[in-house]
């Protein structure tokens, strides 16, 4: 079962254990909605361009399934948690929540750190 993308308190919360000062990588998986592909990917592309030159953002990349539109991968790396979570909890984030979150029919989220 995926998040509830709009649940930033629930996504942003990580493991304890992590570093906070460590650097994060974030791998999101995103699928539109029937019938709202087009329209979500458009925004998501949109947010990519505004979100790559936040500080602490190290890469934010979208990719789309070929076989199937509307079904897409976030790649992110983050200087570290605290940047991420100041990112999550942007005023652009709740723009796109707004306007782009009821596009999103699942959504499921891997809060990752670099072991080799």
């Amino acid at each position: 079962m995926g998040l509830d993308f709009n649940d930033t308190d629930r996504i942003t919360r990580g493991d304890a254990a992590t570093p906070t000062t460590a650097p994060l990588v974030i791998v999101a998986r995103v699928q539109a909605r029937p019938g709202a592909a087009a329209q979500l990917v458009a925004a998501q592309a949109a947010l990519v361009t505004a979100v790559r030159p936040q500080p602490g953002c190290l890469q934010y990349d979208l990719f789309e399934d070929e076989a199937q539109p509307g079904r897409v991968i976030f790649f992110e790396r983050w200087r570290d948690r605290a940047a991420w979570e100041q990112h999550m909890r942007g005023a652009h984030m709740d723009a796109f929540r707004a306007n782009a979150g009821p596009l999103i029919g699942d959504f499921d989220l891997l809060q990752m750190r670099q072991v080799a």
